[in-house]
C-alpha cells in the first residue's frame, strides 16, 4: 500500500512539475514576441 502511494505521488509531483515547466516555456514566448514588437517599433 505505501508503494503505491509512494508511486502516486511520485506521478502527481511530476505530471505538476511538467506543467510548470510547459507553463514557462509559453510565457517566455509571449515575452519574447512583446519584445520584437517593441523592437520593430524603434525602428
Amino acid at each position: 500500500m505505501k508503494k503505491i502511494l509512494a508511486v502516486l505521488l511520485a506521478a502527481m509531483f511530476a505530471s505538476v512539475s511538467f506543467q510548470g515547466i510547459a507553463q514557462d516555456k509559453k510565457a517566455e514566448k509571449k515575452a519574447e514576441k512583446k519584445a520584437e514588437k517593441k523592437a520593430d517599433k524603434k525602428k
